[in-house]
């Protein structure tokens, strides 16, 4: 009887070691499987991130090509179709962009052409540019009056000894006026006014300009 107790005991110290076992087994089975799956999660994360980030850029780039676009299709509209054998009197000037519509015929001139960075002294280099264009205003538009209107981009004053862009825009328009005079332009036929980041354009490079406007009424 006695040794029939010993092997039942045996027998169950042997069956709870080998569930032990067993169970030990499965814990490292469900914390390996834990682990991966965390290791799964946080590669799923990453690549979400990633996958976020690029569709925001794609959103803002497909945003500044729609301002772009949207740019281009207003300055078409806002040209004319010309009539057979008509020309751009301003067409042989580099580097200027010339639109016509409710009566007034507008030349830009590119503000990076004609000045430095914060600066009102026309560049040596543009005053070619303005001279042909005041030959035009003299020989294809004699007495018209015409309006020099300054712009600039977005970007505040910082360093600089002008109180805020509209000040900059309106000295730089005073310049060209001054400078179109002197190529004979006549002097009670021209103003000029400053409108600093008004009327902004598709980049800050194209805000930042001249816009000499021929009124055609």
């Amino acid at each position: 009887m006695t040794m029939r107790l010993v092997n039942v005991r045996q027998g169950l110290m042997l069956g709870l070691l080998m569930l032990t076992a067993a169970l030990a087994g499965c814990d490292d089975k469900v914390k390996a499987e834990r682990d991966a799956l965390y290791q799964q999660n946080q590669e799923l994360q990453g690549e979400l991130t990633t996958s976020r980030g690029a569709l925001e850029a794609a959103n803002s780039d497909r945003s500044r090509l729609e301002s772009q676009v949207a740019d281009l299709q207003g300055q078409m509209a806002a040209k004319p179709a010309p009539s057979k054998g008509a020309a751009n009197p301003f067409g042989g000037i580099e580097g200027i962009d010339v639109t016509a519509g409710n009566g007034v015929i507008t030349v830009r001139v590119p503000g990076d052409v004609l000045f430095e960075s914060g600066k009102v002294d026309i560049k040596s280099t543009a005053k070619k540019t303005l001279g042909q264009i005041a030959s035009v205003i003299k020989t294809q538009y004699p007495g018209k009056v015409v309006r020099v209107e300054g712009y600039t981009d977005s970007d505040p004053i910082k360093k600089s000894k002008w109180a805020d862009n509209k000040e900059l825009s309106a000295h730089r328009a005073l310049a060209v006026e001054r400078y179109l005079i002197s190529q004979g332009l006549p002097d009670d036929k021209l103003y000029s006014a400053g409108f600093g980041e008004a009327n902004p354009r598709s980049t800050k490079a194209l805000s930042r300009r001249v816009e000499i406007v021929v009124v055609m009424n």
